[in-house]
């Protein structure tokens, strides 16, 4: 039986001269991978472009996958097709930042209707928004850290250090390597619960910026070992800077 399905594009790998492997976070089921065929075809409306990371899909889901293969995507519609994000070139160097961080850390096959939300709303904000996102990669990471289920604490103080291994501020230099120094623990405290449209609001260099950006992912990689291939934020860094 074919069942509607909506989600979003994490990665595409060619299979074939006109085939596609595609691994999409589905509303429904998680992440899942499908067969796409005839991409290529000059009569296909299986275009490669609707398989572009961060692509958000409803499609046709025929068959079930199986140990022996996988289901095929077909008829693909376009559920939001962004304006802005493709012609800008810090928006797609987030797009592609946002992929891989996504491609890393999305690896079960539950449904979360937050996280999908959240992922499509944030995505909907970057592509409207004219100025004032340079933070806005900050905010995602750990918003996203929130989903997998080790945000930071925000019990923040005076002079304070950030504990990555702990996720919380302490007040001494922690017996490790794994801590921000007091003006990157002070930024971080600032970007803790702050809405995405105040995220103009918090004045940074770009120097700083990109400090708070390493400890961030440094931070994840602690508690979510599989970004450890990432490497995509050090474009970012180089864009946003």
């Amino acid at each position: 039986m074919d069942d509607k399905i909506q989600g979003f594009v994490l990665q595409s790998i060619r299979y074939g001269d006109t085939s596609l492997v595609v691994k999409v976070y589905t509303l429904n089921g998680g992440l899942q991978s499908y067969m796409v065929k005839g991409v290529r075809g000059k009569a296909s409306r299986n275009r490669a472009a609707f398989f572009q990371p961060m692509t958000f899909l409803r499609f046709v889901q025929s068959g079930k996958p199986s140990q022996s293969g996988l289901a095929y995507l077909k008829d693909p519609e376009v559920l939001y097709a962004y304006q802005s994000v493709p012609l800008v070139m810090n928006k797609s160097a987030i797009l592609m930042y946002l992929s891989e961080l996504l491609s890393h850390t999305l690896t079960q096959q539950e449904r979360n209707d937050g996280l999908y939300q959240f992922v499509y709303q944030s995505m909907v904000w970057l592509d409207l928004v004219e100025a004032g996102y340079a933070n806005f990669p900050l905010y995602f990471t750990l918003e996203l850290s929130r989903f997998l289920g080790f945000y930071p604490q925000s019990n923040y103080h005076e002079h304070a250090y950030f504990d990555m291994m702990e996720g919380q501020f302490v007040s001494s230099i922690p017996p490790h390597p794994y801590y921000f120094e007091q003006g990157e623990s002070r930024m971080l405290s600032q970007l803790l619960n702050r809405g995405i449209d105040d995220l103009a609001l918090l004045a940074m260099t770009g120097l700083q910026r990109n400090a708070l950006l390493d400890g961030i992912i440094t931070f994840m990689r602690l508690h979510a070992p599989v970004l450890k291939g990432l490497q995509s934020h050090e474009v970012l860094k180089e864009v946003l800077r």
